[in-house]
């Protein structure tokens, strides 16, 4: 794939003075430096993230990963808590930090047994939210004797290496003014030139700082601009070792000594937690610093010094690597990373591609020589040969068997790798490479008409002519085994076919099988006999499609994908237009919001049958928000004109339609909408229509985020909807925090249902449905009894349609009087 666009425009930066803590600031610093002048790290210690080298690379040694024919061999393993933080390695000893019961520690262990020889607790244990595990995320950085930590809450501190004994410490939020990163502070603490350097994020020109690491006083501080997850580095820059740092706005590069910056340059990036809030920048040659400072894109710069300036040149930007959180490696004019879960090498002059594998899956590089060693997330090791020839698996290992997020170190010899749960030490050795399986698939049925086909057509000479049997004699797709067995299959001329799906999770995709000597994919999973989900197709690592032989397709998160569902999933059959006798009508509302500051509320009112003839009669309230696509994907219009008076009494239905451009996710932003909703909304329906002005006769129902939005105003104002339906609620650890659930003292009728397969990230430590679960669980601790529970589905239109008589049965169903009239 070609970059996306190239450009000679050099931006000329100058030098620019740093703030100043004291005079004599460069004096204090050299004197420092000759202090630990003894202290020089070993060669083969692996000190801290990203390395010696701060670019994930080491050189080649005459170690057994040099060889062709090598094998991994466990050395130890011993359990561990979790956390995001790599192992820094110096000498007989390795430091990571972790979650211990109710403590995040820094923890140091023997490197030949694995035994831990101190720990220090950091604070209480910081919890995973909203997509992230417990445990510290910065990587610890040994020197002089020393560990400096960093953590989740910004304690920054240093210990003595031999005994883990406290030296100092001092906490960036309480002394600095630093400000917390919403997953907490992440960026990794690197020594240059005798100062510890850290991203620290503290406004008026302190978004990062050189500290003395004898005593943790403050040296100097540089840059106004946003740090979230950034972690700086010290790259080769016109002959000179800078620290490169990157904010949310520019790139730094910066005198370590003294704090000056010498260039700056804005880097253009997102403002997106895969993108330019977790810019970690990679040398990639002599004044090439790559980045990834997009969710879609990546750029190369060029920083060349001329007289006593220095300029910034953007030479190309490229989509070959983009979307993933994982930093890259360069190697020999090459640099290897992950592209969404895709492993991709790409030339490092032109940012084109050069060659993409599935396997080893997504994970972590790190650089041995010409040997890319990888941990993969769901823990796999492997050794890769780096290469432009393509993906060549030299050895690999079962380590772990569970979520791994952080890098593999190497030290002499030796590489050290941790998961959520273990640490390990492996030592490569020569001999016959050993490989893991590859992803596993569950296994097919047994005696099915799958498994006989598949067994005919590998022994078969005419293999083309058994699979156009084989489709042709089904009546649909994906193909449903008698044992709950789902086979996807695909057939075309593509050299690697992937699926997504409800059923594998969000930020997943799992390779599909080829069967040797055809053009025929397949992937086999196994289903609840209700079960309904979505799921698509990528055609050699392209963007997700629908099944071509399913016509049935659902628009969601991941764009417009095929849906199914397994034989015993029960249809709707009140989506279809009703009788004309039946049918109700829609009426529009337009104003300018005077709370939503001159925003524009357009909403849509359903009138039952018969509303006009009822003369005063008064009607209860369904308050629909995201109400376009209720109406239009939903089919809900359909829906009341089929269940009313058959399941549900009359209604009004409010049809509320929000702003596409706006998800309104943050709580203060739902509270406004809630407020408009009470002060503008209600008042102008009440007034136009002919409903009933009381909490217990108002309901507000909606799905996904409307979701969220439909809880919040319930539990937020009682006092004027007392029932409240929800469908797939997509709420996070953050969301419980601001969504307070008041004591069951008044009457309160809830609808909340949610699907197994609801949006989760096995990978990254989210699941919608076990938060839905545990709200479902609140609320009941609170004294209500929802009705709804967990279904066998995925996330959806398709999934929520067919529960929506389910939802206006629980929130309005029909009563004898109205069955009466009907009757």
């Amino acid at each position: 794939m070609p970059p996306v666009s190239s450009t000679d425009e050099e931006t000329p930066t100058g030098g620019i003075r740093m703030h100043r803590r004291f005079q004599g600031v460069v004096i204090v610093v050299g004197i420092i430096c000759i202090l630990a002048g003894s202290s020089v790290l070993a060669e083969g210690d692996w000190p801290g993230f990203r390395g010696p080298g701060h670019d994930g690379a080491v050189p080649a040694d005459e170690g057994a990963l040099s060889r062709d024919s090598l094998t991994l061999d466990l050395a130890w393993k011993r359990a561990l808590g979790p956390g995001y933080s790599s192992i820094a390695v110096v000498g007989d000893r390795l430091v990571t930090m972790f979650t211990a019961s109710e403590v995040d520690v820094m923890a140091a262990f023997r490197t030949d047994t694995g035994d831990e020889i101190w720990r220090y607790a950091i604070a209480d244990n910081y919890a995973g939210h909203d997509g992230s595990h417990d445990g510290p995320i910065s990587t610890p950085v040994i020197g002089h004797g020393r560990a400096f930590g960093l953590g989740p809450r910004g304690q920054l501190f240093a210990l003595d290496l031999a005994t883990g004994a406290e030296i100092w410490k001092i906490n960036l939020v309480e002394d600095l003014e630093a400000t917390v990163p919403y997953y907490g502070f992440s960026t990794s603490p690197l020594l240059a030139d005798g100062v510890l350097v850290v991203e620290i994020g503290a406004e008026d020109g302190k978004a990062i700082a050189g500290f003395n690491p004898e005593d943790g006083s403050l040296l100097w501080t540089a840059g106004d601009d946003t740090i979230e997850y950034h972690s700086p580095i010290v790259a080769g820059i016109a002959g000179e070792q800078q620290v490169v740092a990157a904010g949310q706005e520019n790139i730094y590069g910066l005198n370590a000594r003294s704090g000056e910056v010498l260039w700056q340059y804005k880097h253009e990036g997102d403002k997106r937690a895969i993108g330019g809030l977790t810019i970690v920048p990679l040398p990639a040659g002599e004044g090439r610093l790559f980045l990834m400072n997009k969710v879609d894109s990546s750029v190369m710069l060029k920083v060349v010094k001329k007289r006593k300036s220095y300029r910034v040149k953007e030479l190309w930007t490229s989509t070959t690597i983009k979307n993933s959180y994982v930093p890259p490696v360069y190697h020999d004019g090459y640099i290897y990373g992950m592209s969404n879960r895709i492993f991709t090498c790409m030339d490092a002059a032109t940012g084109e591609i050069q060659w993409r594998s599935r396997e080893p899956g997504d994970g972590f590089p790190v650089l041995v020589g010409d040997r890319m060693v990888m941990v993969t997330k769901p823990g796999s090791l492997h050794v890769v040969r780096a290469t432009p020839d393509g993906y060549q698996e030299l050895a690999s290992l079962d380590l772990f068997g569970e979520h791994s997020w952080s890098e593999v170190s190497y030290s002499q010899g030796h590489l050290y790798a941790r998961s959520m749960a273990h640490l390990a030490r492996i030592d490569p050795v020569q001999g016959a490479g050993g490989m893991v399986a590859s992803r596993q698939q569950v296994p097919v049925e047994r005696e099915g008409d799958f498994s006989r086909f598949l067994v005919q057509v590998a022994s078969s000479s005419d293999k083309k002519a058994v699979v156009d049997t084989f489709l042709a004699g089904q009546k649909s797709f994906p193909i449903i085994g008698d044992l709950g067995d789902v086979h996807f299959v695909y057939r075309g001329e593509s050299d690697d076919v992937g699926i997504v799906g409800d059923m594998i999770g969000f930020r997943r995709e799992d390779p599909m099988t080829q069967i040797e000597g055809t053009d025929f994919f397949y992937y086999t999973t196994v289903l609840e006999p209700d079960a309904a989900v979505t799921y698509g197709f990528i055609m050699d690592y392209a963007e997700p499609t629908p099944d071509p032989l399913n016509p049935r397709t659902d628009e969601g998160v991941m764009g417009e994908l095929s849906w199914f569902a397994m034989p015993a999933w029960d249809a709707p059959d009140f989506l279809e237009e009703a009788d004309a006798s039946k049918q109700g009508r829609l009426e529009s509302m337009t104003w300018e919001s005077e709370i939503l500051e001159g925003e524009e509320q357009v909403v849509q009112v359903y009138l039952p049958a018969g509303y006009d003839a009822a003369g005063d009669r008064q009607y209860p309230t369904i308050y629909v928000l995201n109400g376009k696509a209720a109406l239009e994907d939903g089919k809900m219009k359909q829906a009341l004109d089929h269940l009313i008076g058959n399941a549900i009494e009359p209604v009004v239905g409010v049809f509320v339609q929000d702003q596409e451009d706006n998800p309104r996710r943050s709580p203060e932003a739902m509270a406004l909408y809630v407020d408009m909703l009470a002060g503008e909304l209600l008042p102008r329906v009440e007034k136009a229509f002919h409903t009933e002005p009381v909490p217990l006769r108002r309901a507000i129902v909606g799905a996904g985020r409307a979701g969220n939005m439909a809880l919040m105003a319930s539990f937020k104002r009682p006092d004027l909807f007392a029932r409240v339906g929800v469908q797939s609620a997509m709420m996070g650890v953050s969301d419980f925090a601001d969504f307070e659930v008041s004591e069951a003292t008044t009457p309160k009728v809830i609808y909340l249902e949610w699907g197994t397969y609801h949006l989760r990230s096995p990978h990254e430590g989210w699941d919608m449905a076990e938060n839905n679960r545990e709200l479902w669980a609140h609320l009941r601790e609170a004294g209500y009894r929802p009705a709804g529970g967990e279904v066998h589905e995925g996330f959806g239109r398709a999934c929520w349609n067919g529960h929506t008589d389910e939802m206006l049965t629980a929130l309005f169903p029909l009563r004898r009087e109205d069955e009466e009239g009907r009757e």
